[in-house]
């Protein structure tokens, strides 16, 4: 009954935001506490709270309420982990009060490196200028095309670009010259390429000399269940079409029409004029980048800070803290909520268009900080 913690590797990040709770249940009698830890959890844990590897998170000085809640979620089928939810069948209230309560007592643990004061991640967008730079003699200085037929990249959505990228680089996208000029490049290369267009503003466009764009606005109505009101997506996986080269979106929407292109959901029963007033309609939209363009890691945590920053003396979620939490689980979880393997649904939206890199530079920024 009392080896729970001992391969209890998830306890302690990211539950899903959004569950309002009060602490429940027994008081916790701390002396228990140690004690199941001393028999018990040390050899992953510690007697401080610290994970034994880079694997296993750190407990000490975690929220009792979420330490309690997860060892419920574990032992209810919540959370999935067939050994600890054997484990924690056969734990009693009141020694999930006492063990969740020894931890949370504990004082943080020291930062081994803390981040400076003023101090600042590599943004990926910065990263990622060297490696558009290869780009701009086709689709134009920071991804806006004046290129009749070639489409822009500033501001589309980041996943898309991405996925595109390496479709191009592994030949399954067609288009020999873009696979041999992309040669050589990492996918964490591609990703930093993607983040950086992505976080360019794109421009305005003027109407093209062909098609209605009055006429093309109530053809798009099909379009817009998967590109967004006037052609912004918020799915990262889905391209924006706002300002687009209007020839580029004529060929394209011709492509899919003809079977050049396949896509089971594309509209394909368009005349050539149709078509041209719904290139036009969407060129003059008014885009927008798809992310912001932050220079510094703190930017981006600032999310994680609306559920996970400071809530002593008022807390309102059932969630973990991530200060100092060990990296690379960090980076392990965080991946997981962003690939949907993991559940929160919540996670999973707001990580969707995150990179590996900005995930390790959020890890980083997190397992250097302490309260």
């Amino acid at each position: 009954m009392r080896n729970i913690l001992i391969c209890i590797a998830a306890l302690a990040l990211l539950a899903a935001c959004g569950k309002s709770t009060e602490p429940t249940g027994p008081v916790a009698d701390l002396a228990a506490g140690k004690q199941i830890a001393e028999n018990s959890c040390a050899a992953c844990h510690g007697m401080d709270g610290r994970g034994k590897t880079k694997e296993i998170p750190n407990l000490a000085a975690q929220p009792a309420d979420y330490l309690i809640d997860a060892l419920h979620a574990y032992r209810d089928g919540r959370r999935h982990h067939a050994a600890l939810k054997d484990m924690a069948t056969g734990m009693s209230e009141a020694d999930i009060a006492n063990i969740a309560g020894y931890y949370a007592g504990l004082p943080p643990l020291p930062i081994e490196t803390p981040q400076q004061p003023g101090q600042a991640a590599a943004s990926s967008y910065d990263e990622g200028a060297k490696f558009a730079a290869v780009c701009a003699k086709c689709h134009g200085e920071r991804g806006n095309s004046t290129t009749p037929g070639v489409p822009s990249l500033a501001g589309q959505q980041p996943v898309y670009l991405i996925v595109s990228t390496q479709e191009y680089k592994d030949g399954s996208r067609g288009h020999v010259e873009k696979k041999a000029m992309l040669k050589g490049l990492e996918d964490i290369d591609i990703e930093k390429m993607a983040m950086y267009f992505a976080a360019q503003v794109p421009i305005t466009r003027k109407a093209p000399p062909f098609g209605d764009a009055k006429a093309g606005e109530p053809l798009t109505a099909e379009c817009g269940s998967c590109h967004g009101a006037h052609g912004i997506s918020h799915d990262p996986m889905v391209p924006s079409l706002a300002g687009q080269e209007p020839n580029y979106l004529v060929a394209a929407i011709k492509a899919y029409r003809s079977g050049e292109r396949v896509h089971d959901q594309m509209v394909t029963d368009k005349s050539d004029d149709e078509i041209e007033n719904i290139a036009a309609y969407y060129s003059v939209q008014k885009p927008q980048a798809a992310v912001s363009p932050q220079s510094t890691v703190q930017e981006l945590a600032a999310k994680c800070d609306r559920c996970h920053g400071p809530t002593v003396g008022k807390r309102t979620l059932v969630v973990p803290t991530l200060k100092g939490q060990n990296r690379d689980y960090l980076i392990r979880v965080m991946k997981e909520y962003r690939d949907a393997d993991r559940g929160s649904s919540m996670m999973h939206k707001m990580s969707a268009g995150y990179s590996d890199e900005m995930i390790e530079a959020i890890a980083d920024y997190y397992a250097k900080q302490s309260d």
